[in-house]
């Protein structure tokens, strides 16, 4: 009978234990800063741009989130010209596993979406010197994951491959090193990679959460 019971014991407790309920995730706002790497010109590093952005995301449901952001990507182009980059655009997040009201440490993601982008570049010196200029979109996808401090606060990392729709600026230099802007049209799968770093804190619920099972 004793070995019976502890038997018993031995699946219930763990049963109980994993009974623990969660609220749902549905209708969370939270904000975010972010720094963010671009690497422009098939990765040259020589015209890599370091930026920073801000964000929004509403959870629409326990394992979808949405994102909305903007950047601004300044890049020093050989020390002759500035580029500035601007994003403005949105991805959906799909939590790879159940985040459990980000109670675990790490919830890791997939994303894609799609973002308006205006590139300025400018050669340094002589004011009288054109701008280029450009406005297009793309579309982007890649990896991510949040690292929970609290359930409210996280830490979270990503990269993505933005793949442009429209024509491409690209900064040339010459055997003579002078500089070479040149617009590319219909640009194929050029793109960049892009790499984020941001902070974010749940600050309310847009709707009345319900209650799950674990």
């Amino acid at each position: 009978m004793q070995h019976t019971l502890i038997w018993l014991a031995a699946l219930i407790v763990p049963i109980g234990l994993s009974a623990q309920t969660y609220e749902k995730q549905g209708g969370n706002l939270s904000f975010g800063i972010r720094n963010t790497i671009s690497t422009f010109n098939h990765g040259n590093p020589k015209e890599v741009g370091f930026g920073v952005g801000g964000h929004m995301r509403l959870q629409l449901v326990d394992r979808v989130n949405t994102e909305w952001y903007a950047d601004v990507l300044p890049a020093n182009l050989y020390n002759k010209a500035t580029r500035m980059d601007y994003h403005i655009g949105w991805s959906v997040m799909y939590y790879l596993i159940d985040p459990k009201g980000f109670t675990r440490k790490f919830t890791p993601y997939v994303v894609a979406g799609h973002c308006f982008d205006f590139t300025r570049i400018k050669l340094n010196g002589d004011n009288t010197q054109p701008v280029h200029k450009r406005f297009s979109s793309a579309v982007q996808a890649g990896v991510g994951c949040h690292y929970n401090i609290t359930p409210r606060f996280d830490i979270s990392l990503a990269t993505q491959y933005m793949f442009h729709l429209g024509k491409e600026l690209h900064a040339h230099q010459e055997e003579d090193g002078s500089l070479n802007i040149e617009e590319h049209k219909n640009a194929g799968w050029e793109g960049h990679l892009l790499f984020s770093i941001s902070f974010n804190y749940k600050f309310m619920k847009l709707w009345k959460p319900g209650r799950k099972s674990a």
